[in-house]
């Protein structure tokens, strides 16, 4: 059987990258649309030289490296390693709140929201007019000339004097279906096992060959987050690369190549 000992081939695509939990090995975060992916290293020279300030030799240290690229969608598990947060997903005993803006019209001095607002999350109704915002209407405990009454259903019972026309709504509603991230300015990205996977092709053959890239402890870069918000926008990430202090070993990375 032939030596499967190839050089240079064909890097098809990176599959993903995944970041793992240093102590138990859970998945931090997993991203499968990257863009523009690159592996740098860099190292410290310093110059020796004579008497003369001829060059003797270079002597290198400090040797680094970072895996970096954008991930095409928008990944609230790559956001949250990033803020050095952890996401918190929703159930029914752990509801977490949203917030919501309706246009709504009124019928018979009422308008229903679409979902049950928190309580006394909603301080004022404004009237729509010519597509603006225009007078407002405090929420009260009884419908009058001058308030609004607000249901526990999210019926709002609109002044007497007001039957007809549009009103706009801001409210805060719990949701068991729902996920959440909070960026604190005392937590940072912490180190993982970072691993990607990759498809080359041989050169000669076109057969695929599968390959990886595997970094015992990562740390995405937090120095700047830029997530752009529009449709087309990318999700940037940068992870450093970095030896592990507690192992004997040098190891940054290594690369496999297999069949």
């Amino acid at each position: 059987m032939a030596t499967f000992n190839k050089n240079e081939v064909v890097l098809e695509k990176i599959k993903q990258a995944s970041l793992y939990d240093l102590e138990d090995g859970r998945l931090l975060n997993r991203l499968t649309s990257i863009e523009d992916p690159s592996l740098n290293t860099t190292a410290e020279k310093e110059e020796v030289v004579d008497a003369q300030g001829n060059t003797i030799t270079d002597i290198y240290r400090a040797k680094k490296a970072t895996f970096g690229g954008s991930n095409s969608l928008f990944s609230l598990d790559l956001a949250a390693s990033q803020f050095g947060a952890k996401k918190d997903v929703a159930s029914a005993s752990n509801k977490i709140v949203n917030y919501m803006a309706e246009t709504m019209t009124i019928a018979d001095g009422k308008v229903k929201l679409s979902r049950t607002p928190v309580a006394d999350s909603i301080k004022y109704v404004y009237i729509i007019e010519n597509g603006e915002i225009g007078e407002s209407y405090k929420a009260g405990a009884a419908a009058s000339g001058a308030d609004v009454v607000v249901a526990d259903d999210g019926t709002i019972t609109m002044p007497t004097d007001v039957t007809e026309g549009k009103v706009y709504v801001e409210y805060a509603y719990e949701s068991e279906e729902a996920v959440r991230i909070v960026n604190k300015a005392n937590e940072y990205p912490t180190a993982g096992k970072l691993v990607i996977l990759a498809l080359f092709r041989d050169k000669c053959t076109d057969k695929t060959i599968l390959g990886s890239i595997i970094c015992p402890k990562a740390k995405l870069n937090p120095e700047s987050v830029d997530l752009s918000l529009t449709p087309t926008g990318k999700h940037p990430f940068e992870y450093t690369m970095m030896k592990d202090f507690c192992s004997d070993e040098e190891e940054l990375f290594e690369i496999v190549l297999s069949k």
